[in-house]
């Protein structure tokens, strides 16, 4: 991929109504490789070994009448059609003064995202999938599952970012990850910038095999009200995480469509219970959520928007740090480089020693029905554990409802330990009525 004819059009398009007076462009090239398992059957019609190339761009445009674009070019335009791309981008721009910033240099972390492993499985080398496969089959044989499912695959990816202002930078990143579905029931996985080790990549699939039996088994359900329940890891991010996310966002404050008001922020009054905090770190090494810069020319750093209970900052890019008049922080690309913290984990077993029989929820339906802004939810979860400090006790599904925020400043909630987790688990204190 090139971006020069683009560059060249932009310093002489035809007209000079099609010279931006600023301009960002942020391309990217992948080359992905993936493998697919479609009930047992690896490789078949339904999920073949394929690799696949592709490219594009992402633009921001300031006009010279002070109007923006932004969009996204393919290959072709970027290649053949810059002249024509450009007319395109032209006739779609809008009024939006804030959203009219171009960044000019600055100086980017060095951060590990290229893993060599991953580099090769996206060059064709299948050897480390077809091992992983070939343990895979004679572990879940072994057990006798009725059927199962997956996917595997890497990529590796080229970026390069430059501005009318001078920023010019760019890297080389690569993506691998991994999924399996047990009967159609529960599933597991794991992404990063390169494969886990095998002893770890074995120890995730033997303890999802492990659930797979303990949900084959059928609990006596206990009467509706409030009941102990432990929220797994996946859990916690799509509903703890995601809501605060949502809330947090520059756009929901700026507009007062969630729980938090620009005047809170900085402010002494806790949203949270005071022991917990929220944090990003898209500086570590080979986490799916790292980088360098952001498609906007941001360099990546360290950022706490949640501090001892108390709103730090909101999440921002250019566009909502000017109209909130604060300055824009790094994005969370990832869960696994955010960090909810507070009360020291304790593992589920000993969680379970102090809270008594328990209901761990494994996952959760309707959470797109949600009220963010509030904090309500009344949620499915149709696999769910009832633990106690013995194991599991066989599975049930039920609803589940409460106020999160009530939740996360509720003395009685606690961290939970997930054995190869990074994010922890909740224990909560909320009504419970079983199907």
């Amino acid at each position: 991929m090139t971006l020069e004819p683009l560059l060249r059009q932009l310093g002489a398009g035809s007209s000079i109504d099609l010279r931006p007076r600023q301009w960002s462009i942020y391309a990217s090239e992948t080359r992905r490789v993936s493998l697919g398992v479609k009930d047992r059957e690896i490789g078949n019609a339904h999920a073949p070994y394929s690799i696949t190339e592709g490219c594009g761009a992402r633009y921001l445009f300031v006009w010279n009448d002070g109007r923006v674009s932004r969009g996204n070019f393919e290959r072709r335009q970027l290649e053949d059609d810059p002249a024509e791309a450009l007319v395109a981008a032209r006739a779609a721009a809008y009024d939006d003064p804030d959203a009219a910033q171009v960044l000019g240099p600055a100086t980017f972390p060095d951060v590990e995202l290229h893993d060599a492993a991953a580099a090769e499985i996206a060059g064709g080398d299948a050897r480390m999938l077809g091992a992983r496969l070939d343990w895979l089959r004679e572990r879940i044989d072994a057990w006798g599952s009725a059927t199962w499912s997956g996917s595997f695959g890497a990529a590796e990816t080229t970026a390069r970012l430059i501005t009318s202002a001078g920023l010019e930078t760019g890297g080389c990143g690569t993506t691998f990850g991994w999924h399996v579905t047990l009967d159609g029931e529960i599933g597991d996985g794991h992404g990063a910038r390169g494969p886990e080790s095998t002893a770890r990549f074995e120890a995730r699939m033997d303890r999802l095999i492990e659930t797979r039996k303990a949900l084959a088994e059928t609990a006596a359900p206990p009467a509706g009200g409030i009941h102990p329940l432990i929220l797994h890891p996946d859990v916690v991010e799509r509903l703890v995480l995601g809501t605060l996310l949502h809330n947090l966002d520059g756009a929901t404050v700026e507009h007062g469509e969630g729980r938090f008001r620009r005047e809170q922020f900085g402010g002494p009054e806790p949203v949270l219970r005071q022991d917990m905090t929220l944090r990003l770190d898209p500086l570590q090494p080979l986490r799916s959520g790292s980088y360098r810069f952001s498609v906007e020319g941001l360099p990546a750093d360290r950022c706490t928007f949640i501090e001892s209970g108390r709103l730090v900052r909101p999440l921002l890019d250019l566009k909502y740090a000017r109209r909130l008049g604060m300055a824009p922080t790094p994005i969370p690309y990832d869960s696994d480089v955010l960090h909810l913290e507070g009360s020291t984990p304790r593992p589920l077993a000993e969680t379970c020693a102090v809270a008594g029989r328990s209901v761990l929820i494994l996952s959760v339906l309707g959470l797109h029905t949600q009220d963010r802004g509030s904090g309500d939810f009344s949620l499915s979860a149709p696999q769910a554990l009832v633990v106690d400090a013995e194991g599991f006790a066989g599975s049930l599904r039920a609803t589940f409802s409460g106020n999160l925020f009530e939740l996360l400043q509720d003395d009685a909630t606690r961290f939970v330990a997930f054995e190869g987790e990074h994010t922890p688990g909740l224990l909560v204190h909320c009504r419970l009525d079983p199907k």
